[in-house]
């Protein structure tokens, strides 16, 4: 034990791995979400204990590769036998880490803009601000995967989170930022022996830390404790709706082979019918149900089972589907449009939701098309630019290739009979981790949300639970229910304080019911947007702008010398 504390090398190497392992389990389905504090000071340490920008690059790289691979080992699909998925995963596991060598490096140089204990101190202080601006900056681009932003390590803390009605999860990312920094100023100084455990500057330490760890438990406990009856109870029934979600537990793989449709469309209804006991407003199925393009002609047989059973009914049937849409206009399409083979027409593809409407002309049905694309697997990145990267990942189960949507659309509920007037928005998948983008449905009307998924490529493992879990904080962040149907895993439903109720564990099959409260509230995050993130961001570009410029000053000053 002596000769490992004696060897810096090894040492460091140790602290590498220590720091990635404890970020990697404070994260679900871990519950020791304050392992996120260590794992950052020890990041810190780390960076500040470097020479060069390359010495602070190899130990941050290794710290946050560990912290990814334990985090999202899931994504390659190794219960799987798609090569497509283990290649894409694997990149993305190795790759990932080098975004976040971008808020690391900007901190180093930061602390370099003066030799002295001063310059850490100054980086210690904008520490928050570069590393939430990074977040909010990761949540911009094509390259876009938000999933390990350090707020998101507190899902499960109902007790401490109920502030991101103000702030969004940027506020608990920031929140941590900030407590990590004090504890590693704290120990910094004592361990220097500046400090004594018991000298006033500790003490005074201590109180702050204190006061910083337990103002969120105090608003949380005040928050949790009023009337909160509006979430539960109303007296305007048109606000009360029942939604019945049917978790079909379809093989993600085998739905798309054309052999088997039948059966899975099949399997589809008769879920459907089994809902009809319940008597709800309206049914779900998941995301990308049926395994076509469902408003081409072609495929019209098999589309009027669905509008059937929605005529039959008369009850409404919200789902997700492939969606295919060509340009009469050719000067609209973009650069990256599909071309059809013969005809010459272009196209788009969509990953989209439909409502469909008892009674109603199907082509006049509401879509929602996914804005929110995950890089590679369902968009290669930058493709209308880089046109020759299209042909190279293409993954053969009819989700790769997708087009971005626009914009949130917000679904109207509205049938005199059923005594229902609510509107409500709906995400897909990856949407729903993105708390800036999920907000504007609520800003734009929506009185619940709606999430639809397929967790199913990626097994028995953390991902599924991590995707759910992400949704408790868009649920608090809006104060509105949400309604999650999946795939294969995990359905349910999830109040205003982030409760979750009736949940249909993954790998199973089943049909829920549960009846919510829609409202009308807008939070101050809903109104107002993601201001810390936005803050933060135009922080971290003007403490990029001085490193590069104490850099580009040096490197004048030693060509003189």
């Amino acid at each position: 034990m002596k000769a490992i504390f004696q060897n810096k090398k090894l040492r460091t190497l140790l602290l590498c791995l220590l720091s990635g392992v404890l970020l990697g389990l404070s994260f679900p389905p871990f519950h020791t979400w304050y392992f996120v504090y260590f794992g950052m000071v020890i990041l810190l340490y780390l960076i500040f204990d470097s020479g060069r920008a390359r010495q602070v690059f190899g130990r941050a790289y290794l710290a946050i590769l560990i912290f990814n691979e334990i985090t999202v080992y899931w994504i390659s699909g190794w219960h799987s036998d798609d090569i497509f998925l283990k290649i894409g995963g694997v990149a993305t596991v190795l790759v990932h880490p080098l975004f976040f060598m971008i808020p690391v490096l900007i901190l180093f140089g930061i602390s370099r803009i003066r030799k002295d204990e001063s310059g850490k101190q100054l980086a210690l202080i904008l520490f928050p601000f570069i590393w939430v601006g990074f977040e909010f900056f990761h949540n911009q681009w094509q390259l876009t995967f938000p999933w390990l932003e350090l707020g998101n390590s507190e899902t499960y803390n109902l007790n401490r989170i109920q502030y991101i009605e103000y702030t969004g999860v940027h506020g608990v990312s920031f929140l941590i930022c900030i407590v990590s920094a004090i504890l590693y100023f704290l120990l910094d100084k004592i361990s220097a022996r500046k400090w004594q455990i018991t000298s006033k500057g500790a003490i005074i330490t201590y109180a702050i830390l204190l006061l910083t760890l337990l103002l969120p438990n105090f608003y949380s406990f005040n928050r949790l404790n009023k009337d909160n009856t509006e979430y539960f109870q109303s007296n305007d029934s048109s606000k009360i709706i029942n939604i019945c979600l049917a978790q079909s537990n379809t093989d993600p793989f085998k739905k798309w082979e054309k052999n088997g449709q039948e059966k899975t469309i099949g399997s589809y209804i008769d879920k459907l019918h089994e809902g009809l006991k319940y008597n709800p407003d309206m049914l779900v199925l998941h995301e990308t149900a049926p395994p076509y393009y469902f408003l081409e002609d072609y495929n019209g047989l098999k589309t009027k089972i669905f509008t059937d059973f929605v005529d039959s009914s008369g009850k409404y049937l919200l789902m997700g589907i492939p969606h295919l849409e060509y340009y009469k206009d050719t000067s609209l399409a973009p650069r990256d449009a599909k071309r059809m083979m013969g005809s010459g027409r272009l196209y788009d593809t969509y990953n989209a939701a439909i409502l469909l409407e008892p009674h109603k002309n199907l082509r006049e049905s509401v879509i929602h098309k996914k804005a929110k694309l995950v890089p590679f697997s369902e968009r290669v990145p930058y493709q209308e630019y880089l046109k020759f990267l299209k042909d190279w990942f293409t993954w053969g189960v009819g989700l790769s290739g997708w087009q971005f949507g626009k914009e949130m659309t917000v679904f109207t509920l509205k049938n005199r009979e059923m005594n229902i007037d609510t509107k409500f928005s709906v995400l897909i998948c990856f949407e729903s981790v993105f708390s800036d983008f999920v907000r504007e449905g609520t800003r734009d009307g929506a009185e619940f949300l709606v999430i639809v998924t397929n967790d199913g490529w990626f097994g028995h493992t953390s991902g599924p639970i991590q995707h759910e879990r992400y949704a408790v904080l868009r649920a608090i962040e809006n104060r509105k229910w949400i309604a999650r149907c999946a795939q294969t895993g995990i359905s349910c439903y999830i109040d205003p304080l982030g409760n979750v109720y009736d949940r249909i564990p993954y790998g199973t099959e089943g049909v829920i019911d549960r009846t919510i409260i829609a409202n009308t509230e807008k939070t101050f995050f809903a109104v107002n947007g993601d201001i810390i993130g936005r803050i933060s961001f135009y922080a971290g570009l003007l403490c990029l702008a001085a490193c590069i410029v104490n850099y580009a000053l040096r490197k004048i000053l030693r060509g003189k010398a």
